[in-house]
């Protein structure tokens, strides 16, 4: 049987945590826009991206601090009842299921877009060094010669 002061505090949490997938849901498309602009080699978007990178960041991180209220005021009302802590979310209740449920979604999102997230900097960084040369500009070539006395030592060790 749920107790009724909980009710709200749930509610919250579930809301909340909707609210948090659908976050990291538009952060995760934001990292996969940006992988798409490295590989088109378009940085004409790349700032805008950022900024609305940054505002769902901060977005996320309100969430999150609501999440951690919500979690805290559960906390709070079992150490105020002493009740168990099975209590806090009862097996016998769909709530529980779905809060337990969107909170491997929200796992499940940040592993996705830590990978994500590599993968961005591993193609920023080979787009770095397979830089195509500016109009104008030569590439350099390095060239390593030996003399043929030298190449011919080399042969004999």
């Amino acid at each position: 049987m749920e107790n009724p002061q909980w009710t709200p505090t749930h509610s919250e949490l579930h809301r909340v945590m909707q609210r948090e997938i659908e976050t990291l849901r538009e952060l995760l498309a934001n990292l996969c826009q940006e992988e798409i602009l490295i590989l088109r080699k378009e940085t004409a978007y790349w700032q805008k991206l950022m900024e609305e990178r940054r505002a769902l960041i901060e977005q996320l991180s309100g969430l999150r601090q609501t999440r951690f209220s919500a979690i805290k005021s559960l906390e709070e009302n079992i150490l105020q009842t002493n009740i168990p802590l099975e209590k806090l979310l009862p097996l016998n209740n769909a709530s529980s299921w779905e809060i337990l449920s969107l909170r491997d979604q929200i796992l499940t999102l940040s592993d996705r877009m830590s990978l994500q997230s590599s993968r961005n900097e591993m193609l920023t960084q080979l787009a770095h060094y397979q830089r195509e040369p500016k109009p104008g500009e030569k590439r350099k070539i390095s060239i390593a010669t030996e003399t043929l006395e030298d190449y011919n030592e080399d042969d004999a060790i």
